[in-house]
């Protein structure tokens, strides 16, 4: 009877122990909107909201952006490992994660639209995580003139330039495919 007792006390201390043992990612802050080419600024914090204290080297953040309504196998998950000091994370430390800008374009955006921020911890000892899930619009790298809702003026300020410089009077004076500026933004002739 004591020995059935004394296995009952430690399988609840073990799993007592494992699910004290909890990250979360807090702190999650980025822009709402990127352009497809551009850097993406992704600051975050990796924080120990258990009440045990978890015993590694570093820890691994996974990141993830990623078409609304998209499969998981189709993801390119981004990994970046942050060391612990002194190889313990004690309830209540935390881990400042990215302060640098990620490379934009296609290796970290799929396609432009909406899509899904998602940042989860990955670690050598077994415990439970907590996922962050944000949404972020990517807006194309050259907008399409069949995308433009408003017509053509030649009026002296609707002036379009091409990407040499030249100014052209009327859209219908550029050949198709020709990468062009008005208003500020590239637009590509169709």
């Amino acid at each position: 009877m004591k020995k059935l007792l004394f296995i009952i006390c430690c399988i609840v201390s073990v799993s007592y122990n494992a699910n004290s043992q909890v990250i979360s990612v807090k702190g999650v802050n980025h822009a709402n909107t990127v352009q497809f080419a551009d850097p993406f600024s992704l600051i975050f914090w990796f924080v120990n909201t258990g009440s045990t204290s978890l015993f590694a080297d570093s820890i691994t953040a996974n990141i993830v952006i990623h078409p609304v309504n998209t499969s998981p196998i189709n993801w390119q998950i981004l990994s970046i490992s942050q060391n612990i000091p002194q190889g313990i994370l004690a309830p209540g430390d935390s881990i400042f994660m990215l302060n640098t800008p990620l490379q934009g374009g296609s290796q970290l955006y799929q396609q432009a639209g909406d899509n899904l921020v998602v940042i989860w911890p990955s670690f050598v000892v077994p415990f439970s995580l907590d996922t962050s899930i944000t949404p972020l619009y990517v807006i194309p790298a050259v907008i399409s003139v069949s995308e433009v809702n408003y017509p053509f003026y030649e009026e002296s300020d609707n002036f379009i330039y091409d990407l040499m410089g030249r100014r052209h009077y009327n859209i219908n004076t550029l050949l198709n495919g020709t990468m062009y500026i008005r208003d500020g933004k590239k637009y590509i002739k169709k």
